[in-house]
């Protein structure tokens, strides 16, 4: 039989479950725990096992199917026994839930409760719109679709959009697909112009050039992004994947190191 255990937490629903559980018991409780569901929405389960001996062969095919249909309905479930049956029962109906489970022996109830009480990392957060992205680039043509896919997130977000050219060596695009090795006869003055220059291409070329700030740095991509990105607490980081030079090997260390340590969502939009 089933019966029901007062909780003070609105969230978790507890019942304790005694003997063998028949059909006739199933058909009593379970209309009530639907209603509480549609009513308050996912729930945890806190449930007792008392003497429990099991279920009869139908009772049995109606826990499997509640448990089925109304898997996304439960954040947790504990289990508060003292049987290693009934621990290895929990194992097994972990095979057909994605709702976490876990099995506490009679001692340990006050430490399921607390389980159940705890924020789980599985709950959703809302989703925010993002107010700031950061739009990293070589500058070359190949990564163009990734600028037009910035400047559409921002305009569907009403976010900031920054462009940021992070130089790790001297090599500069003017409008064709290859760089220029630069270094060999600039100096600095002239490399910066240089850089500047290819910066104001690259945002006309891609209408950027009004509404979005530019940034060049020197440096290595790999951890200039990253680091620009969390100084600004930018939203989004949007790159692209085929360029020829610097970005070009993001896919490579640079994306591991954009993708593992930005402290944002990443979008890699493909050339």
């Amino acid at each position: 039989m089933f019966e029901i255990l007062p909780t003070n937490d609105k969230g978790v629903f507890a019942f304790r479950a005694s003997g063998k559980l028949t059909d006739a018991d199933y058909q009593q409780f379970l209309p009530g725990l639907e209603a509480l569901i549609r009513e308050s929405g996912r729930l945890s389960l806190y449930v007792e096992l008392e003497d429990f001996r099991g279920w009869e062969p139908k009772a049995a095919w109606d826990d499997l199917r509640f448990g089925l249909q109304h898997d996304r309905d439960f954040k947790r479930i504990a289990i508060v026994g003292d049987k290693r049956l009934e621990q290895a029962g929990i194992a097994l109906a972990g095979l057909f839930m994605h709702t976490e489970m876990r099995f506490f022996h009679k001692s340990e109830s006050k430490a399921a409760w607390d389980w159940l009480q705890e924020k789980t990392e599985r709950e959703l957060q809302p989703v925010q719109a993002y107010r700031s992205i950061l739009l990293a680039t070589d500058l070359s043509p190949n990564s163009e679709r990734a600028a037009l896919r910035a400047r559409e997130l921002a305009e569907q977000h009403g976010a900031s959009l920054e462009v940021l050219y992070v130089a790790e060596d001297m090599a500069f695009y003017t409008n064709a697909s290859e760089p220029i090795d630069a270094g060999l006869v600039l100096d600095e003055e002239d490399l910066r112009v240089q850089a500047e220059a290819g910066m104001h291409r690259f945002v006309e070329r891609t209408g950027l050039d009004k509404g979005a700030t530019q940034q060049i740095q020197w440096g290595n991509p790999k951890w200039a992004i990253v680091s620009w990105a969390r100084e600004k607490q930018v939203d989004l980081i949007v790159v692209g994947s085929h360029g020829r030079h610097g970005l070009g090997r993001l896919l490579g260390s640079v994306s591991n190191a954009v993708l593992h340590q930005a402290p944002c969502d990443v979008l890699v939009v493909r050339s």
